[in-house]
């Protein structure tokens, strides 16, 4: 492999892996504050599609060089299509890190009192209804080996008052910043994980780095 082609499969690994080695390393700072994180759905699952977006690049890139303008465009097309149909709707949900699916149970009871609200369980391990005159449905999924929980919530079919989320939301947000945590095995984990994959990348650019330099001063002195 000349040096031309190893700087590019360098760039190539570096762009791949690192969009994904900083998602991880967000992922296990957050999860190590002192308190939970609060995010909408929505914000997060950009946030993931954006970290994985370079595993779509390289293949799309592929069958353009290849001549395959046709298959490419289709792969594009279906990638978009499955994007805004996996998008979340604007605060539909919200995702909560640092935080078990038992505490956040607690967090919201705490919130639906506040707010004079009754809270029921339903059916099941890992969802919670709130009961209110108007009727909203709340449900909690709980990921424990990433220490967070997606809550999602339910109006009545036609109904268009969304001052019930937004009282929840406020309600919610203020209980999780009273909660005290300790540092979080997860976080640390996840810090670790996201510093591996980072420095893999970046070992392999100055392992090769004379070729880089080589290329380089190719480039310069063309």
């Amino acid at each position: 492999m000349d040096s031309a082609n190893q700087v590019i499969f360098v760039l190539q690994v570096a762009l791949t892996i690192g969009p994904v080695a900083v998602y991880f390393l967000g992922l296990g700072l957050v999860s190590s504050q002192a308190h939970p994180c609060l995010v909408s759905e929505r914000s997060d699952f950009v946030l993931l599609a954006l970290a994985f977006v370079p595993l779509i690049v390289w293949p799309f890139v592929a069958l353009l060089k290849a001549g395959s303008v046709l298959v490419a465009l289709a792969l594009l097309s279906a990638v978009i299509i499955l994007f805004f149909t996996l998008l979340p709707r604007r605060n539909d949900g919200w995702v909560i890190y640092n935080i078990s699916t038992e505490e956040c149970r607690r967090a919201l009871a705490r919130a639906c009192r506040r707010l004079g609200w009754q809270l029921e369980p339903t059916p099941g391990d890992d969802t919670e209804s709130v009961v209110l005159p108007p009727g909203l449905g709340v449900s909690l999924h709980g990921m424990p080996w990433l220490r967070n929980v997606t809550i999602r919530c339910e109006l009545p079919e036609g109904s268009a008052d969304e001052q019930l989320r937004r009282d929840l939301l406020e309600g919610l947000a203020g209980e999780l910043r009273r909660e005290s945590l300790l540092p979080s095995p997860t976080g640390a984990g996840l810090v670790v994980i996201g510093a591996t994959m980072l420095g893999l990348p970046m070992w392999y650019l100055f392992r090769h780095m004379d070729s880089i330099v080589d290329v380089v001063r190719r480039i310069i002195l063309a």
